[in-house]
């Protein structure tokens, strides 16, 4: 039986309490993230973009979210959105690849290059969405902090999936294989 759904897009400060339960219920279930999302005005998750997949009953059944990232990569500056947190709560049922096809649309529409970190064991769910794939990117990545200090990938390597745009950062990168990035916000 095909389960009708319909995409939500909000931003972080619009989230009702119960979906904001949900999603940091969802996060600390599937990522043991220790962060709580708190959209507080002027904050981090005030403005970023949540996507949100419901049922005909309202009930959420996939969720992601998209952050505004500045990167550094060869003295360059580059703003781009980082994809993160695609979660599918009811799972086999194809809505994840919905959302992370309707997510795909969002990016290429505003013509701006999309950049998430993935497991290796969702690479070719990536792969098969459209997404470009950096085998081991994330080793490639480094994390500036507030004290300039460059911090390395602590998850211990995973794979880059990108959507590129006419910035030309993904050329770049693939370009210069041996070159790191730079990242202002720490794994998003």
């Amino acid at each position: 039986m095909r389960i009708n759904t319909k995409l939500i897009v909000k931003e972080g400060k619009n989230l009702s309490d119960q979906e904001l339960e949900i999603i940091n219920n969802w996060r600390k279930k599937e990522f043991n993230s220790k962060s709580i999302i708190q959209p507080l005005k002027g904050g981090d998750d005030w403005k970023k973009k949540y996507f949100i997949l419901i049922d005909e009953n309202n009930k959420i059944v996939a969720f992601a979210r998209l952050h505004d990232v500045n990167l550094e990569f060869l003295g360059k500056g580059y703003n781009i959105l980082g994809l993160a947190t695609l979660i599918s709560i009811d799972r086999g049922k194809g809505h994840g690849k919905k959302l992370t096809l309707e997510m795909k649309k969002y990016i290429q529409k505003i013509n701006k290059t999309g950049i998430g970190f993935c497991n290796k064991t969702l690479t070719e769910f990536y792969r098969k969405c459209g997404f470009g794939i950096i085998p081991d990117g994330t080793l490639r990545f480094r994390y500036k902090n507030d004290e300039d200090k460059l911090i390395k990938d602590p998850w211990g390597g995973g794979d880059v999936i990108y959507l590129e745009s006419k910035d030309g950062l993904i050329k770049e990168i693939l370009t210069h294989p041996n070159e790191k990035v730079i990242s202002y916000r720490q794994h998003w």
